[in-house]
């Protein structure tokens, strides 16, 4: 007789004290252990940086497809999950078909110690699951000349721009200090120089201006009596400056009296540490007005500082259109307040305009060439308390540039051989709209334009000129060129002929009229100026040279209004017929080149983008570009700044929509959604100003029907560039270990900018 004998098993190993014995022998694991008998730990998790695919994990032979699911019990895919690639669910473990980098045990770049449950990660990831990639040089990262942060960081660094891709606290960088650069920021800069091949007979350089002003909106007894230091034992108030030099590095020099003098000013910017400033590099002017209307400006007692001899200065007038945003509020608000009337930018009721007192300090960097990060005035020089106010009225500040933006380069290279021009003013008597308060009604219209050309040498300069359109199959004559149209002007650099190399000369936009003749020699049409150019001295007594370019000034949209304040960053396009026409006008005014649903491009349907009316072309982030007015061309600014687009982005609605329009009309529609909300911050502050409106005026009220500012692109062409302020001059090489230039034959100085017989 057989005897049957039965015996009591156990779980393996007990389940090492890391899980419970259930039936059939079998460990549930504690959190975070796993393998039969509990003895393996489970590493972290995080967001994968790539997905793969895991083998056989049911030892089935081969791999299952990836709809099936196996797995079961498991700490490390609690869910199952597929043998070919992550299953994507959401919490709801619904199935999500487009998605990718779930989570995963060390985020699929290292592999888990099972004794320790630490991830051993992959060369280049770092962090507790591996979810950093690492900054270069990890653990010593950035080489101790910068700081290690997130995608999403370095874009907040960057003039506020946004990252929120899956990776936006995974993928990391440098941030490198000021004069450092590179992956790891181990390279140094060297010295910033002009080459000095550049410079001949015809060419300048263009150096920085910056207008500094110290404005308030006070109803004072006198100018002396604008500033205090808002102490109770009351004294002169202070300012300071903050100068940013060719390496982006930031320096605040010491406390200038408000009201003080040019030497104050200069003395304080030179007395910066590290010969950041030459001594007796800055030429300066001063201006001091007092109770003059915001937006009727004129300075009277400036100087034309491109010469930096005191003997041949001419004094002229600059005329601003100084409205400013924060003028119209209270002390509590900023330039971008929600209180702000933003259009509020004309002179027809002066009694209601703000009237602005204060000084403004014109500076020109001529021992610091290239393009340089606008200044900034800084008014906290006491901790939180302002050390400059105002009493009974708000402090202004304000920094711009006036048509003279340092370059490192020239994108108007090609220098237009034989012709040299005046500029001349045509006065034409026209009824004018009646809401236009910058021009008397029925008074003189001013439009500007090139004179002084013979003939042939407006045949010359239609041959410089060439196509302006990005289109040579409809250029014109034999002088293959393109007479610039409302949509592709021409844009060119005008430069005293007499004149020193530190000139840099003005842009210019213009179109061939050839129904009108205005200038001297009265025939063969007439090259009007867009911009209303303004000589420093009396008209018709300079001569110019004229440089031209092969890139290209483009419209960027018709149906974009831009509006803006004076001396400000921040531009903002909108449609101001957006949903309101019948058939429905969807096009919101943005022109970025966003691709998202709410973006202009998805709007206007690529496919049919040509041959609608609206966005020609978009602008992105470090596009250059210039607004402008085609309809009242004696409305843009004299001088014309070419800006770089920081940012762009869409932000809620923070004006009101009956800042520029009635409240009681029909459009209010979308347009109170997003009127003011398309942004661009640029890299240099507005030389002027600029409502919205855009409507034809109505006809018994004459409301609504202020002029148009559009933003035109400027695409530069390879052809017509010239690098000329750069590292080392061009003239040498830089030693990146010791930021220390190496001077080729010939050339001398630390920046190699100088020639020399004796160093060769």
């Amino acid at each position: 007789m057989a005897t049957v004998q039965y015996a009591n098993a156990e779980c393996a190993n007990a389940c090492n004290g890391h899980g419970k014995c259930t039936s059939y022998d079998m460990c549930i694991c504690n959190r975070n252990w796993q393998a039969a008998d509990c003895s393996e730990r489970v590493c972290m998790f995080g967001l994968a940086h790539v997905d793969t695919p895991k083998g056989d994990l049911d030892a089935s032979g081969g791999l299952s497809n990836a709809d099936k699911v196996v797995i079961d019990n498991s700490f490390v895919y609690p869910y199952g999950t597929t043998e070919q690639f992550p299953q994507m669910q959401d919490t709801d473990l619904q199935v999500i078909a487009d998605s990718a980098h779930y989570y995963m045990e060390c985020s699929n770049k290292g592999r888990c110690d099972r004794t320790t449950g630490e991830c051993q990660c992959f060369e280049g990831y770092d962090g507790v699951a591996c979810q950093r990639a690492s900054c270069p040089g990890y653990p010593q990262s950035c080489s101790g000349h910068g700081v290690c942060k997130s995608i999403k960081q370095l874009a907040e660094a960057d003039h506020g721009n946004v990252y929120k891709l899956w990776d936006k606290d995974t993928t990391m960088g440098c941030e490198c200090d000021s004069g450092y650069f590179g992956p790891d920021c181990s390279q140094r800069k060297c010295k910033f120089g002009v080459d000095p091949l550049y410079l001949d007979d015809a060419a300048t350089v263009k150096y920085s201006i910056f207008d500094f002003a110290t404005l308030s909106t006070a109803p004072a007894a006198s100018i002396d009596s604008l500033f205090t230091n808002g102490e109770s034992d009351i004294k002169t108030g202070y300012w300071s400056i903050r100068y940013y030099d060719n390496h982006g590095e930031d320096w605040v020099t010491t406390r200038i009296a408000a009201g003080g003098s040019c030497d104050d000013v200069v003395g304080a910017l030179e007395g910066l540490p590290n010969n950041v400033i030459p001594s007796g590099s800055i030429e300066c002017t001063k201006t001091d007005f007092f109770r003059q209307f915001e937006s009727n400006f004129t300075i009277t007692n400036a100087y034309y500082d491109a010469q930096n001899d005191a003997t041949n200065r001419k004094p002229y007038r600059l005329t601003y259109k100084l409205a400013l945003w924060e003028a119209q509020t209270s002390s509590n608000f900023g330039e971008l307040s929600p209180a702000t009337p933003v259009t509020d930018f004309r002179s027809s009721n002066e009694t209601t305009q703000v009237r602005l007192s204060g000084h403004i300090y014109r500076l020109k960097f001529y021992g610091n060439p290239g393009k340089l990060q606008q200044p900034e005035i800084e008014l906290y020089l006491d901790g939180k308390r302002p050390s400059l106010i105002s009493p009974g009225g708000k402090v202004i500040t304000k920094v711009w540039t006036d048509g003279q933006q340092g370059e490192d380069n020239d994108y108007f290279a090609d220098h237009c051989d034989g012709v040299t021009v005046t500029i001349g003013r045509k006065f034409i008597t026209a009824a004018l709209d009646a809401n236009v308060a910058d021009v008397p009604q029925g008074g003189n219209r001013v439009e500007s334009f090139l004179n002084g050309m013979t003939s042939a040498e407006k045949n010359l300069l239609k041959k410089c000129l060439g196509t302006s359109d990005l289109d040579e199959t409809n250029n014109q004559d034999v002088y293959n060129w393109d007479y610039g149209t409302y949509q592709y002007p021409h844009i060119v650099k005008l430069v005293r002929t007499v004149t020193t190399y530190t000139d840099g000369g003005y842009y210019a936009v213009l179109y061939f009229d050839n129904t009108v003749s205005w200038d001297q020699n009265g025939n063969g049409g007439t090259f009007r100026l867009v911009n209303p150019f303004m000589p420093p001295d009396a008209f018709l007594t300079d001569n110019y040279d004229i440089y031209t370019t092969k890139g290209t000034l483009a419209l960027t949209s018709e149906k974009s209004e831009a509006t803006f304040g004076f001396a400000s960053k921040y531009i903002f396009t909108v449609n101001t017929n957006y949903d309101t026409q019948s058939p429905a006008d969807t096009y919101n005014g943005d022109i970025s080149c966003e691709l998202g649903a709410d973006s202009a491009y998805n709007t206007l349907k690529l496919s049919n983008i040509e041959s609608f009316n609206g966005l020609y072309h978009c602008l992105n982030k470090t596009d250059m570009f210039t607004v402008l007015n085609w309809d009242y061309t004696y409305l843009n600014p004299p001088h014309i700044n070419l800006y770089t687009a920081q940012r762009l982005h869409k932000s809620q609605a923070t004006h009101r929509v009956s800042d520029a329009f009635d409240p009681s009309t029909a459009n209010q529609g979308k347009l109170q959604l997003s009127y003011m909300s398309y942004m661009i911050t640029s890299d240099l502050a507005t030389n002027w100003a600029a409502a919205v409106g855009g409507r034809t005026p109505d006809a018994t009220t004459g409301a609504h029907g202020i002029p148009q500012f559009r933003v035109y692109k400027f695409i530069p062409a390879p052809a017509s560039t010239y690098n000329y302020v750069a590292e080392c001059s061009n003239r040498g090489l830089c030693d990146r270990d010791g930021g220390v230039c190496k001077c080729f034959p010939g050339y001398t100085s630390d920046s190699c900018h100088e020639q020399s017989s004796l160093s060769v």
